[in-house]
């Protein structure tokens, strides 16, 4: 992690503050890529936990797999956690690009959850507000649902090859799609 240490010594011994500013966003993106390597170590053992595998098999249902995707993200309240977990998933090999694909659909569903919350004893403003946009999400998820497959395909088309298997491309993929 040298971008993170570069970054967390420059914010703090720089004297002059946009070189200050240089090291925090350097810092910021280490802290990015050390919570990305954090969450794939953390994944890594279910790949042999087979309640977790059974799951994975079932979400090839893409209204399954995007209601997952928006109770996960309820949860969580954040789709970009979901999808940096679901690129990490890709990337242990633990689910496909098409089912990755309707789960990060679906999480941007789960993520007006948020805006609801927020609205809650606002004034009719504010709830009409969080309703419109909780409205347009699902409008554009039932839009997407069906064109998964292509998207998958697209995704495929477009991102680069690299060498080793498939498998190592599907995070890219994923993340194109998104």
């Amino acid at each position: 992690m040298p971008v993170l240490s570069l970054g967390f010594f420059v914010s703090f011994v720089a004297t002059r503050k946009p070189t200050r500013e240089y090291g925090r966003i350097l810092l910021g993106l280490g802290m990015v890529f050390f919570g990305m390597a954090i969450m794939s170590d953390a994944v890594r053992p279910l790949r042999s936990y087979q309640p977790f595998l059974d799951f994975m098999v079932s979400l090839d249902s893409v209204l399954l797999a995007a209601l997952a995707g928006a109770g996960f993200t309820a949860l969580l309240q954040s789709s970009s956690a979901t999808t940096g977990i679901l690129i990490v998933m890709a990337g242990q090999g633990l689910i496909g690009l098409e089912a990755a694909t309707a789960l990060a659909l679906g999480a941007n569903i789960g993520t007006c959850v948020t805006s609801l919350l927020a609205s809650m004893g606002k004034p009719r403003e504010a709830v009409r507000a969080a309703l419109v946009h909780t409205l347009f999400n699902v409008a554009g998820v039932l839009i997407w649902i069906g064109l998964v497959d292509e998207l998958a395909t697209l995704a495929r088309l477009v991102s680069p090859a690299e060498t080793g298997s498939g498998g190592d491309r599907i995070p890219r993929q994923l993340a194109n799609v998104h």
